[in-house]
């Protein structure tokens, strides 16, 4: 069987059924496929593997072991392997979203989402370097974004190894990895691809043999992230030495000065919920025209308080602000709140000793506990995520929920707790004194109430003193026919 003569409807080891062929490169077509054994569409990319592709085949083989035992939500999942009939297939996770390519359609990004993408990319290809892997080869094509705002990357270590590229120290691939993100931070900021054409991408232009900076491509980029970006990619003139690494060019992002933007009323930095493989990707629509209708909208709306506040005076403009939900400080005790104000995060965080996952019967006590330490890391771009369900969580489902949960170390008075959640996760906030083994140990507390930045805060009574804290969800969002929750970050508050 060669890869270049198989055709939609043709069946790999009698459960992939080839259904819409999708692009080729480097003797590599990939195809979207349907698993009839689990009923569900997957990534399938088929290879040679005849006499004179020996080495490669092997080499790609190889990787996609590799990869597949990479369990990081970041990162397009590998679920199969190996070689039937002369090539060589391996089968990735399908998922519904949209490319970086998709996502340029309409022009670049704003500056503080291009850094919050180029952030998100480093912090899931640290992991993988943690774990012995590497991309090496990162193209528009591998950068995705997903319905509910998760960038996914696909391609880890298996692209590489189709190319042949190979890396000798970790060293050597943190620093190509971080040029590799450094390139998408760059295409994000001018929709201009810096690292040659062939990807979906315009070429950025040069000034004679040197890469135009950011800056010089589009007005308006800041000048704090042109000069990351151009160090990072070495571009001549730059102040400051070579980005080399992922660790100094996250580092370097994390230092950048961008100016806040409103969301909803309040001041707020980008976090998790921001709408964040290799091939295959699902096609949606453009949500960059989305964002400039609500910028418009907001606009409007801007105008209409504007004429309001001329004609009412300034009480209703602040009854208004107030009312309304807007960036008033947490401690604002006004007349002018009332009670469906939602709650305020306030007091002084508390250090959370452990963090374990909580999965009782007739779960089989562990729900991906080894990441669970990340929703208090202080980085809302690493997440916990749930294991995949077939079905929703209820009375009627194969279980009612699972969660976290987080010791204090010792009772302490909790004021609150807040939870940043990826996509539309319902959860209660469960406390104990001892930590138990049942769901029924745990007492919960106020329903959750969203604020004004998309956090979901539980104001506990006064009164309440605990030393374990259990996040339980119990309704997942649905993504491509599964469910499955994910926890950014946790915080406990006096």
């Amino acid at each position: 069987m060669s890869p270049n003569a198989v055709e939609p409807g043709t069946r790999l080891v009698d459960r992939y059924r080839l259904e819409e062929h999708l692009g080729a490169a480097d003797g590599t077509t990939y195809w979207r496929a349907q698993d009839e054994l689990l009923d569900r569409p997957v990534g399938l990319c088929l290879l040679p593997a005849t006499e004179a592709q020996a080495e490669q085949a092997e080499r790609v083989l190889r990787a996609a072991r590799r990869a597949a035992v990479l369990t990081d939500a970041r990162f397009l999942r590998v679920l199969d392997a190996s070689r039937v009939d002369g090539v060589v297939y391996v089968v990735s996770e399908w998922v519904a979203a949209t490319s970086l390519v998709q996502l340029l359609a309409d022009g670049p990004l704003p500056p503080a989402e291009a850094r919050d993408l180029a952030l998100d990319i480093a912090g899931a290809l640290d992991a993988a370097h943690q774990a012995g892997l590497a991309h090496l080869c990162l193209q528009p094509e591998h950068v995705l974004r997903t319905s509910h705002g998760q960038v996914k990357v696909g391609g880890l270590a298996i692209d590489a190894a189709v190319r042949g590229i190979e890396w000798s120290s970790a060293d050597e691939a943190s620093r190509r990895d971080a040029e590799g993100t450094a390139r998408v931070a760059y295409a994000a900021l001018t929709a201009r691809w810096p690292g040659g054409p062939g990807t979906g991408l315009p070429a950025a232009p040069h000034d004679g043999p040197t890469l135009c900076t950011p800056r010089q491509v589009r007005a308006g980029v800041p000048h704090d992230l042109d000069v990351v970006v151009s160090r990072a990619l070495q571009i001549p003139g730059a102040p400051g030495g070579p980005l080399g690494s992922l660790a100094a060019l996250t580092e370097a992002l994390n230092g950048v000065h961008l100016p806040s933007r409103v969301v909803g009323g309040a001041r707020s930095d980008s976090g998790p919920d921001r709408a964040s493989t290799l091939m295959p990707y699902d096609e949606e629509p453009g949500p960059r025209r989305r964002s400039r209708t609500a910028v418009l909208a907001w606009a409007a709306a801007a105008l209409v308080l504007a004429i309001g506040f001329a004609l009412a005076g300034s009480q209703l403009w602040l009854g208004l602000r107030d009312g309304g939900g807007g960036a008033a400080d947490a401690s604002d005790t006004s007349p002018t709140a009332t009670p469906s104000d939602p709650p305020k995060a306030t007091g002084k965080p508390l250090p959370v000793q452990a963090v374990t996952s909580f999965d009782p019967p007739p779960g089989n006590g562990d729900e991906n506990g080894y990441a669970a330490d990340l929703v208090v890391d202080g980085d809302r771009s690493t997440v916990w995520t749930t294991k995949e369900y077939l079905d929703p969580f209820g009375p009627n489902g194969i279980k009612t929920g699972v969660g976290l949960v987080l010791d204090l170390g010792s009772p302490q008075q909790i004021g609150s707790v807040t939870v940043r959640t990826v996509g539309a996760t319902d959860f209660e906030v469960r406390t104990a004194d001892q930590q138990g083994a049942a769901l029924d140990d745990y007492t919960p507390v106020d329903d959750p109430v969203l604020d004004a930045v998309g956090r979901a805060v539980v104001v506990p009574p006064k009164a309440l003193r605990a030393r374990y804290v259990l996040i339980w969800l119990t309704s997942l969002p649905a993504d491509n026919g599964r469910y499955r929750g994910q926890i950014a970050e946790v915080t406990v508050r006096d």
